[in-house]
């Protein structure tokens, strides 16, 4: 991984997490509320919950659009942005110390989508992005996908690695306007550079150049695209 994409995960938590606690949700309440509204079906439920969300927790946007049975844990630690869209039976799962799980402006979750966090762990997805049905995002490495990207089903990003000779949590970067296929898996450490495409059922196990084009397990590059004007 690049210096320059180590430090943009690596950003100290401290200064990101000391806002929430003033203006989100902290009380039984609160949590109350959320755990109510979220089962009732649409078109009430997503009315209601465009109405109560942001007025629940400060840190969401305008005109969020949830529908029935997306579990929420530590919504204390969520900040999202106008006009984002998570379909049925997702899960953000923020629930640990120390996290931080941000949404962009217009970025859309399909149906099914897990976020899981960890301990000290923050995930940033840049505005304009859609991460398509059952793919699954996990720290405690941090994970910072960036705007215009499209993420196919039953992707998995995973910011942890276990293994005989020991653990890593070293994060994962993929940079504006990439394009992850189904299935691809994408393993902790790695940066896919800007513009790039990442074949179906692809498992990246090192950093990709802006503008690749890559495919197989373990996924190798088949050409840049970085002459192509349609970027």
């Amino acid at each position: 991984m690049s210096v320059q994409a180590k430090s943009k995960i690596e950003r100290p938590l401290q200064q990101a997490t000391e806002i929430f606690p003033k203006r989100s949700p902290n009380t039984s309440l609160g949590r109350l509320a959320f755990l109510l509204l979220e089962p009732i079906p649409r078109p009430l439920g997503t009315a209601l919950r465009k109405f109560a969300y942001p007025l629940l927790a400060k840190g969401w946007g305008k005109n969020p659009y949830i529908q029935a049975w997306v579990e929420i844990l530590g919504v204390d630690k969520i900040v999202i942005g106008d006009n984002v869209r998570i379909l049925r039976n997702s899960i953000l799962n923020c629930n640990f110390e120390n996290s931080l799980l941000k949404l962009g402006n217009n970025v859309s979750l399909d149906r099914g989508v897990s976020i899981r966090l960890g301990d000290n762990c923050t995930v940033d997805i840049g505005d304009d992005t859609y991460i398509g049905p059952y793919s699954c995002l996990s720290g405690p490495g941090h994970v910072k996908i960036g705007r215009d990207c499209l993420i196919a089903s039953m992707a998995g990003i995973y910011a942890n690695q276990h293994h005989h000779v020991g653990a890593s949590e070293k994060g994962i970067t993929i940079e504006d306007k990439c394009w992850i296929g189904s299935g691809a898996k994408i393993l902790d450490g790695v940066t896919i550079g800007y513009g790039s495409a990442i074949g179906a059922g692809a498992v990246v196990t090192k950093d990709i150049p802006p503008y690749s084009v890559a495919v197989g397990v373990p996924a190798k590059v088949l050409e840049n695209r970085k002459t192509r004007p349609d970027d």
